[in-house]
């Protein structure tokens, strides 16, 4: 029992030893820390205890200086991040201009694919009967009938194909077959004269794209039928595919005159084309072509239900 006690006793003594230890580590902790801010504080003032501007300053330097130097040591690893980001940005705006120029070569390889079909069908309708009609002209040269139909037929062969052309093997091929046509009325005019006949020559050669030349034919044959509706319509609708709307206007007054009872169709058909000039003038583009827009040809007119 005694020896217990003597070691209970010591053991009290070594702990109260080694609390009066840490209370004296924790007073010197806080002594010392108590002496570094009085130091810190007595460094930045001067000896009368005002602040020390200079060495204020001085130590927002330093610390700024330390901040960009971590930034620029964080900078090599940033950059692949930001590369990254704007090498993904690039790809998608590559594969949407590729999306976009893929729509529109998919347009235009369609709108192709239904012009050819187009001109096929129109090829298909007329190369039957013409060839019948070249093959009955053969037998009987001097057949005026056989004639006029030809150019007729090669007329509106050579229109419809130039109205659906959007490439230059179709144009010529357009005009080839007008070319045809207007050989064919050439012969009709040598056996047998007539005004209807010139006009659809001279609209040939206006769906040809020779404006120059149809309009000179037209006002020929103005001057020669002053009283022919259908010679003023088709002058004024060659004066408005050239761009000169005041003849054009002019002509189609002269159609209406000379055709008062529209016995031709050159009265509707120049108030129609006078309507359009009107409401061009409003939006400023007529968009009148020679392959958008038939003249007025009885001929053309007999074509026009054709089932394409």
């Amino acid at each position: 029992m005694a020896s217990n006690k003597k070691k209970s006793k010591k053991r009290l003594a070594r702990a109260k030893v080694k609390t009066a230890d840490e209370k004296s580590t924790r007073s010197g902790s806080k002594h010392a820390a108590g002496k570094s801010s009085s130091s810190v504080a007595r460094h930045l003032h001067n000896p009368d205890g005002t602040l020390d501007r200079k060495k204020v300053i001085t130590g927002v330097v330093i610390v700024v200086f330390a901040v960009v130097m971590a930034l620029s040591l964080m900078l090599p690893s940033l950059a692949p991040i930001f590369a990254n980001k704007n090498n993904g940005q690039q790809q998608d705006q590559q594969s949407q201009q590729s999306d976009s120029n893929n729509s529109s070569s998919d347009s235009s390889n369609s709108e192709s694919s239904e012009t050819a079909n187009s001109v096929a069908k129109v090829d298909a309708n007329y190369s039957k009967t013409v060839s019948a009609l070249e093959a009955k002209l053969a037998k009987d040269p001097n057949n005026i009938a056989t004639l006029l139909n030809l150019g007729n037929d090669y007329m509106n062969w050579g229109y419809q194909v130039g109205s659906y052309s959007s490439a230059d093997g179709d144009k010529s091929h357009a005009n080839d077959l007008l070319a045809k046509a207007m050989g064919y009325y050439d012969q009709y005019l040598a056996k047998n004269d007539s005004d209807a006949v010139r006009v659809n020559r001279a609209l040939c050669q206006l769906y040809s794209e020779d404006t120059a030349g149809a309009t000179a034919a037209l006002e020929q044959l103005t001057q020669k039928s002053p009283n022919y509706g259908p010679a003023w319509a088709n002058l004024g609708l060659a004066n408005e595919i050239a761009g000169n709307q005041d003849a054009a206007k002019t002509a189609y007054d002269k159609a209406k005159e000379t055709d008062p009872n529209d016995e031709y169709g050159a009265k509707s058909f120049a108030e129609r084309r006078l309507a359009q000039m009107n409401a061009s003038n409003v939006s400023t583009d007529s968009g009148v072509t020679s392959s958008s827009t038939s003249g007025l040809s009885d001929a053309l007119n007999a074509s026009s239900g054709l089932n394409l």
